[in-house]
């Protein structure tokens, strides 16, 4: 079973004053277990005060994470934060660890650093949590990150964010979190073995804002690497966005880098498997680069995405999982496109988690740049690990 709490601190001129009341949050809230991990969610100016060595040295125990734009936790919402969820356990371990040239072999880095942290416990590895950059150029696509995993790892559920910071057009302040350190191109995680029994919920968009059937029939027939829609309807890719009046000349319309993708898919199983994209634009051939990838065979089609159909979609995930048992901890991670989309408010979505959710149950929540999450069950009781984009995404333990 795990115990959690979250903690949070808004003071970031004193960065040794702002240990000392993360410090003194736990003492007033918890009893550390024998096994411990903080989840850190913070803006990057944090980082670059100095706060994590100290922290670490203060805390004593293992810290993952990245940075964000904006987080909330039981006690406060914030644009400028340094927000942790501490999650402690006696029949539960954590092993923390980072990867070491994830850009330059992604599926290599992450063998041989999940390989070395792999532990011989009697209790099975049951999740895994991961705490991947968002680059300018999208280089690794999110999908490769959780490929990448479950090849090392078997069949268990990936749950994790991009970090981001505050520009979607420059993106190099963000980071990833593990211990004292911040890194800029790896990935931080954690392996979660023991008696836990975590459940994910996604929150894409409502059917009702679905755009006009212009694009019901659309079907990716022809890919390019990894992240790249070659043709669409065997048509190149940028012919067609011209054709639904997305794009002019081979640009995109400024308007469409707001509007999610719709993706439908198939497993190997014929499992259906639904997700977001978020488009980029046209590289030089026309073809349409995404955030993630979009397999052939795939059916495509757009959404609107506004304030009310935002801040409805967190209501209702927030319903459902209130109406949960056994919830120990909440964690939640929003698309930062989301934020953007809500305009004037950019707090308003935060806020419709924390008023929402139960009062006995802690949680974290805050901004992503890609968010990956099981969508379902397969054979065997397989996770459908995804990437995702435009999503609110929910894991309970």
């Amino acid at each position: 079973m795990i115990t959690a709490v979250s903690i949070s601190t808004t003071n970031i001129d004193d960065v040794e004053l702002a240990c000392e009341e993360l410090k003194s949050q736990i003492a007033g809230k918890i009893s550390l277990k024998k096994n411990t991990i903080g989840i850190i969610q913070c803006d990057p100016e944090f980082i670059e005060e100095g706060i994590l060595e100290p922290l670490h040295k203060v805390l004593n125990f293992p810290l993952v994470g990245g940075t964000t734009v904006s987080a909330a936790t039981n006690d406060q919402i914030n644009r400028f934060i340094f927000s942790v969820m501490i999650l402690t356990g006696d029949e539960v371990f954590f092993k923390a660890s980072y990867t070491t040239g994830l850009y330059d072999d992604c599926f290599g880095a992450i063998d041989k650093s999940f390989k070395a942290a792999f532990e011989e416990s009697e209790k099975p590895l049951q999740m895994v949590l991961i705490f991947p950059t968002v680059t300018d150029n999208a280089e690794v696509p999110g999908d490769v990150y959780v490929e990448a995993v479950e090849q090392v790892c078997g069949t268990v559920p990936v749950f994790g964010t991009l970090s981001v910071n505050d520009s979607i057009e420059n993106y190099e302040r963000s980071r990833s979190i593990y211990n004292n350190c911040a890194y800029s191109r790896e990935l931080s995680y954690v392996l979660i073995y023991g008696d836990i029994k975590p459940r994910f919920f996604v929150a894409k968009t409502p059917k009702k804002s679905v755009l006009s059937s212009d694009s019901a029939g659309a079907v990716v027939t022809k890919i390019d690497g990894n992240n790249a829609v070659a043709e669409i309807n065997n048509i190149p890719a940028v012919k067609y966005f011209e054709s639904i009046e997305f794009a002019t000349t081979g640009s995109l319309s400024k308007a469409m880098y707001f509007l999610p993708i719709l993706v439908t898919t198939r497993d190997t199983d014929g499992s259906a498997r639904k997700y977001v994209r978020a488009l980029l634009g046209f590289d030089e051939n026309g073809y349409a680069t995404c955030r993630g990838k979009i397999p052939v065979g795939s059916k495509i089609s757009f959404a609107s995405l506004n304030a009310a159909d935002i801040l409805s979609t967190t209501a209702d995930l927030v319903k459902e999982i209130n109406q949960e048992e056994n919830i120990n901890v909440v964690i939640f991670f929003s698309c930062l496109i989301r934020q953007l989309s809500i305009g004037t408010d950019p707090l308003k979505e935060l806020a419709v988690i924390k008023d929402g959710i139960r009062k006995d149950i802690p949680f974290i929540a805050s901004y992503s740049g890609g968010e990956i999450s099981p969508v379902g069950h397969g054979p065997e009781d397989r996770p459908l690990n995804c990437f995702h984009n435009y999503s609110l995404i929910a894991c309970v333990l």
